[in-house]
C-alpha cells in the first residue's frame, strides 16, 4: 500500500514539472508579438493544478473573410476578355485585382489557324494607247479623224476574289511567328467588245503586214476576253508586338493594353500564275472580187495561255495598335513563263487563210504591292481594306498575234507588259 501511494505521489510530481517546462519554452520562443490567432491568453485561469495554460481563439472567435467583388477591366478599355479568375484568391492589391505575373504580348494573332479573305478590285492596263483593228476611210467624224474599231488599252475594272490559309508553325526566341500560308486568287474576267459600220473598212499595216485580209468589210467587230489565276505557297515569318501592360487606372482598376510597337515581316516561297487570253474578230461585207454580189464572211480566232512557276519573296513593315493598323507590304519574284499560242482565220469561199500552233517560254517578272489598312473589331477578327498594284512583264498577248499569215505566225509575241491597280476589302480572323 505505501509503494501504491508512493508511486502516485510521483506521477502528480512528474506532470507538474512537465507543463511548467513546456510553457516556459513556448515563452521563450514567441518573445515579441505574436500573430493574432497564436496570442497568448493570460486571462483565463487554468484549472485545479493551479497553472495558466495556452489559449487558442475558438473557430467561433475566428473572424469570417469578408467576401469583395473583385475589380474588372473598364469596358471602354482595351482589355482582356478572358480574364483569369481572381475568386479565391486571398491576395489583395490596392483593393482590386492584381496585375498578371506575365506578359507576353498576345493581344493580336491568337490562334493556331488564319484566314484572310478580300474582294480586290483592279484596273488593267496593257497599252497607253489603243491597238487599233480597222479605219473606216470613207467616213470622216469631227477633227478630221477617222472612224476606228480599236480595243481599249485600258479595260474597266473588274472584281477578283483572294484567299489566304495559314498555320502557325512556332514561336522563336526573338518573339517571331513562323507560320506557312497557302494563297488562291483570281477568277475575274477582263473583257470588252465593240464593233464598226461603214462603207471601206481597212485594217492597219502593222497588222495585215501586207496580206490579205478583212479589207473593204462592210462591218467589222471584236471579243476580247482575259483572265488570270495565282497560287502560291508561302513560309512566313512575322514579328509580334511589343509585350502588353498592365496600367493601373485612378479608379483602381487593372487594365491590359496592347503597345503600339513597329513589326516587320518576312516571306518566301513558290508560285504558280497563270494568264489566259482570247480575241475573236469577225467581217461581214467582204468583197468577193467576182463581182457576182455575193460578200465574204471572215473570222480570226486567238488564243494565248501564259504559265508561270518560279520563287518570290516579300517583305512588309506595319505600325500597329490594339485597335488598328497600317501595313506597307511588297513581294516580286523571276518567273519561268511558257506561251503556248492557238490562232486560226479565215474567210469564206477560201478566199484566204491560215492557222498556228506554238510553243515558247520567256523569262518573266512578277511584283505586287500594297498599303493595307486594319480595324480590329476583336483581337482574333478584323476588317480590312487596301491599295494594291500588280505588275506582269514579258507576256504573250492576244491582240499581238494578229498577222494573218497565210502559213501561220512565226513566232510568238512576247513583249507584252500588264499594270494592274485596284485596292480590296475583307477581313481576317484567327482561331
Amino acid at each position: 500500500m505505501n509503494k501504491l501511494v508512493g508511486f502516485l505521489i510521483l506521477s502528480v510530481l512528474a506532470f507538474s514539472c512537465r507543463a511548467v517546462t513546456a510553457e516556459d519554452l513556448f515563452g521563450s520562443q514567441t518573445l515579441g508579438v505574436l500573430p493574432p490567432q497564436f496570442a497568448y491568453d493570460a486571462s483565463e485561469e487554468a484549472t485545479s493544478s493551479g497553472m495558466q495554460r495556452m489559449m487558442l481563439p475558438s473557430e467561433e472567435q475566428i473572424p469570417e473573410p469578408i467576401a469583395e467583388p473583385l475589380s474588372t477591366p473598364l469596358s471602354a478599355g482595351d482589355f482582356d476578355p478572358n480574364p483569369v479568375d481572381y475568386a479565391e484568391d486571398s491576395f489583395r492589391s490596392f483593393d482590386c485585382r492584381p496585375a498578371l505575373l506575365e506578359s507576353t504580348g498576345t493581344w493580336l494573332r491568337r490562334g493556331f489557324w488564319y484566314a484572310e479573305a478580300d474582294a480586290v478590285i483592279f484596273a488593267r492596263t496593257f497599252n497607253a494607247n489603243e491597238v487599233i483593228l480597222a479605219r473606216d476611210f470613207d467616213t470622216i467624224v469631227v477633227g478630221g479623224l477617222k472612224n476606228t474599231l480599236a480595243i481599249d488599252g485600258s479595260s474597266c475594272a473588274e472584281g477578283a476574289p483572294r484567299l489566304s490559309v495559314g498555320r502557325f508553325l512556332f514561336r522563336d526566341h526573338e518573339n517571331r511567328d513562323h507560320a506557312m500560308e497557302f494563297t488562291i486568287f483570281g477568277g475575274g474576267n477582263y473583257g470588252q467588245d465593240s464593233q464598226l459600220e461603214g462603207g471601206n473598212l481597212v485594217m492597219p499595216n502593222n497588222i495585215a503586214n501586207g496580206n490579205p485580209s478583212f479589207d473593204s468589210a462592210q462591218r467589222m467587230s471584236f471579243d476580247y476576253t482575259t483572265w488570270f489565276n495565282s497560287f502560291e505557297l508561302t513560309y512566313n515569318v512575322k514579328q509580334r508586338m511589343q509585350k502588353d501592360r498592365m496600367e493601373l487606372e485612378p479608379s483602381g482598376h487593372w487594365v491590359r493594353r496592347a503597345q503600339p510597337s513597329n513589326t516587320n515581316a518576312f516571306l518566301a516561297g513558290v508560285r504558280y500564275f497563270s494568264l489566259d487570253e482570247e480575241l475573236n474578230i469577225n467581217a461581214f461585207g467582204i468583197p468577193d472580187g467576182n463581182g457576182d454580189g455575193d460578200n465574204e464572211t471572215g473570222n480570226y480566232l486567238v488564243q494565248t495561255g501564259n504559265h508561270f512557276i518560279g520563287t518570290e519573296l516579300g517583305v512588309s513593315h506595319a505600325y500597329e495598335t490594339a485597335r488598328w493598323s497600317i501595313t506597307g507590304k511588297i513581294k516580286g519574284g523571276m518567273y519561268l513563263n511558257m506561251i503556248h499560242l492557238k490562232s486560226n482565220f479565215d474567210v469564206s469561199g477560201n478566199v484566204t487563210s491560215g492557222s498556228t500552233d506554238l510553243e515558247g517560254d520567256n523569262l518573266s517578272f512578277i511584283g505586287e504591292g500594297s498599303l493595307i489598312g486594319r480595324w480590329h473589331l476583336r483581337p482574333n477578327f478584323s476588317i480590312r481594306t487596301s491599295l494594291e498594284v500588280m505588275q506582269v512583264t514579258g507576256v504573250a498577248l492576244a491582240p499581238y498575234q494578229v498577222d494573218f499569215v497565210p502559213s501561220g505566225s512565226p513566232y510568238i509575241g512576247k513583249n507584252g507588259d500588264l499594270f494592274y491597280l485596284g485596292g480590296g476589302f475583307g477581313f481576317e480572323s484567327y482561331w
